[in-house]
């Protein structure tokens, strides 16, 4: 096989054993790899009542067709797990370089199962897999651990909030976070501290020179692209923060304000003006958004800045930075952990004092505070789940549903829950990329937000940075897949392979318990000055047809039969 490399390992920390299995050939022409592949291969490793934090849970890595190729911003890799936060399945698109390790040990997917007794990491060296203890590491931060283990290899690894099985925990990798949902706390269950892979293949093209001239070809149109060469590459995703304060739709004080002039002093002009940063970027990435302080510390990205930031009424880049760095060492979702001090602050009537901040922070990485189930457990317990801002228990990030009608719609059917990278309409909606739309108007946005979901479907299952859809699309994509693997992809075929990828996502959720009802967002965001909720009712309604579901949000039998799921998934 072009692309992929044929290879899927089984660990089974369980009973310590080690096996391998050809990457079926069907999964992966028609899921592609990354969020598609981990989608399919959950579906047939866990029934969808599982609990996520049982050893039967499985963590599943897996790369896409261009990881560890010369296409750009191709060396992402995706989780997917059962989300003990959102009880949703749930998917991560992963940065920095471990995907391409990954690849180069010759792997398209790594499926971990059971529980160990003991504390353990898993190193992998090509053909060489190990289940090594990890007494010596449990009880340190991500930052040591990953020190101890960079010798043998990339490391993605969890701190204290995954040994604490804290919801919001995350692995981390190449100092980034691994995404959100949880997936650190499913390491945590099965006792993983960390898995380092070194590998030293490289991935076979099946049209080397046709692929190499596609690339070249992206290459341009990254280059000619604004938001990308000249907001991204220069500010990192902090410039982020001065268009939405720009355009005066930045959220602030858990959504019941717009940010104030204070946000100047954490722009990402102040940051670039004042602070020495220095690139740090994912494999194989020309535009380098992450970057560091010269110290060597973490420089916030925008939904960081935002959720330490606004979110909280704080303007401190000093406070907002360290915070940061808490959720870094604990392994920890900050727009998460932000939300639940935002919820928290409003409860209490409180102010953003950096010593009861740094305290709040630390006591939901120990997972001794109620606010380390996450906003919506703790606002339920207080008996007002209204005022969490979050979508299927999934907290929202710095994009004001209010401002952005698509944003609204991919918020509320969003598998995850509220993640605005399901379908990143801020791009259309906020900069025109790669069209333009009317931000505050619902006409239309039903069919465009399942062609953006289908279509980041697809990003997170090659799979590359989301940025790139800045710049790609199906076309580029179809055309980059068709010279990796030496099948021909059209770019419909693509889109199909996302709408099958989300329509499996959707039956799985429906089949663990969530219906239409959970198709919803905070009752804050309706009302006068806000959403028109009958107005939003009829783009669920039209976002259903468009879907091909019913009423209910169930993907038909039909639909299911259309695109090839119908084995175990019917109505």
């Amino acid at each position: 096989m072009f692309g992929w490399t044929g290879r899927t390992v089984i660990i089974d920390l369980g009973n310590n054993s080690v096996t391998e299995s050809r990457t079926t050939k069907k999964y992966a022409e028609q899921f592609i790899g990354g969020r598609g592949l981990g989608c399919r291969l959950m579906a047939d490793l866990a029934d969808p009542g599982i609990e996520p934090l049982s050893p039967e849970n499985p963590l599943i890595f897996s790369t896409g067709p261009l990881t560890g190729t010369s296409a750009p911003m191709s060396g992402h890799f995706s989780i997917t797990t059962k989300s003990p936060l959102t009880g949703t399945i749930f998917d991560s698109n992963a940065g920095g370089c471990l995907g391409a390790e990954m690849k180069f040990a010759g792997m398209d997917s790594l499926i971990v199962l059971g529980k160990a007794a003991e504390p353990s990491y898993i190193h992998i060296e090509d053909e060489d897999v190990e289940i090594l203890p990890a007494d010596h590491l449990w009880g340190k931060d991500t930052h040591e651990t990953a020190l101890i283990l960079a010798p043998k290899g990339k490391v993605a690894c969890i701190g204290k909030a995954g040994e604490r099985l804290v919801p919001l925990a995350s692995m981390m990798n190449d100092g980034y976070l691994a995404g959100r949902g949880g997936h650190g706390a499913v390491a945590g269950s099965k006792n993983l501290k960390a898995i380092v892979i070194k590998g030293s293949n490289t991935p076979e093209m099946a049209e080397p020179e046709v692929f190499d001239r596609t690339v070249e070809k992206v290459n341009k149109l990254l280059t000619a692209n604004p938001p990308i060469s000249k907001g991204l590459a220069n500010y990192g995703t902090s410039v982020f923060s001065d268009l939405m304060s720009y355009m005066k739709i930045l959220p602030a004080n858990n959504f019941r304000n717009k940010s104030s002039s204070a946000l100047n002093s954490i722009s990402g002009e102040f940051i670039r003006e004042n602070c020495q940063t220095e690139k740090k970027p994912c494999y194989a990435c020309p535009v380098g958004c992450r970057r560091d302080f010269d110290d060597g510390t973490l420089v916030p990205d925008y939904d960081l800045l935002w959720a330490f930031g606004p979110n909280i009424g704080n303007a401190d880049l000093d406070t907002i930075t360290l915070l940061n760095r808490m959720c870094v060492d604990y392994g920890m979702d900050p727009i998460s952990c932000g939300s639940a001090v935002a919820a928290y602050m409003e409860l209490h009537s409180s102010t953003p004092e950096r010593e009861k901040l740094v305290a709040l922070v630390r006591d939901i990485g120990e997972g001794r505070s109620e606010l380390s189930a996450g906003s919506y457990s703790y606002m339920y317990s207080k008996g007002m789940p209204q005022n969490s801002m979050s979508v299927k228990k999934l907290d929202l990030p710095g994009y004001d549903p209010r401002e952005m009608a698509g944003m609204a719609i991919a918020y509320a059917t969003s598998n995850r829950g509220g993640c605005h990278l399901s379908a990143f309409m801020a791009a259309p909606e906020m900069m025109g990329k790669p069209m333009a739309l009317d931000r505050l108007s619902f006409g239309g946005k039903a069919a465009l937000v399942q062609y953006f979901q289908n279509l980041a479907a697809v990003i997170d299952s090659f799979v590359i940075c989301p940025y790139a859809t800045f710049a790609m699309g199906e076309v580029e994509l179809a055309s980059l897949l068709s010279a990796a693997t030496g099948k021909t992809y059209t770019a419909e075929e693509l889109l199909r392979s996302g709408e099958r990828i989300y329509n499996l996502e959707r039956m799985y959720n429906t089949k663990t318990g969530f219906s239409h009802e959970d198709d919803a967002l905070p009752e804050r965001f309706f009302g006068e000055g806000g959403i028109d909720r009958e107005v939003f009712r009829n783009a669920l309604t039209d976002y259903y047809h468009f879907r091909g579901w019913d009423e209910r949000g169930v993907p038909s039998k039909g639909k299911l039969q259309e695109l090839g799921l119908q084995e175990r998934w019917t109505n």
